[in-house]
């Protein structure tokens, strides 16, 4: 009797450890699109608004910035970004002295 016990247990811990696992993976996932989505519309953003002239070296660009440059025209992709903080969800953009542009993004994501 103790053997099934201990053998229901141990599988059950091990069907737990697979759906963290699990759970874990798909949410780094969904993370990481998020950023990307982030990233590639501040690197365009950045392009198309900043000037490269000023004197800072890093430049933040939020979710609310991206969504007004939205309703003004562009397509930039912001689903599953609505629930996100709109001021503290952002990129810092940080610039190529050589050429004017984007040179690395790091995205600051508050969902």
């Amino acid at each position: 009797m103790k053997k099934i016990i201990a053998v229901i247990v141990i599988l059950l811990l091990i069907g737990a450890a697979f759906i963290g696992v699990t759970y874990f993976q798909n949410t780094e996932k969904q993370s990481n699109e998020l950023e990307k989505k982030i990233d590639v519309a501040s690197r365009d953003y950045f392009e198309k608004y900043v000037s490269a002239n000023d004197s800072a070296n890093t430049y933040k660009i939020t979710l609310q910035d991206l969504e007004e440059a939205n309703m003004q025209g562009e397509k930039y992709d912001l689903k599953g970004l609505e629930h996100c903080d709109k001021t503290q969800t952002f990129a810092d953009v940080t610039i190529d002295y050589t050429n004017g542009k984007a040179k690395k993004t790091q995205v600051e994501l508050k969902c």
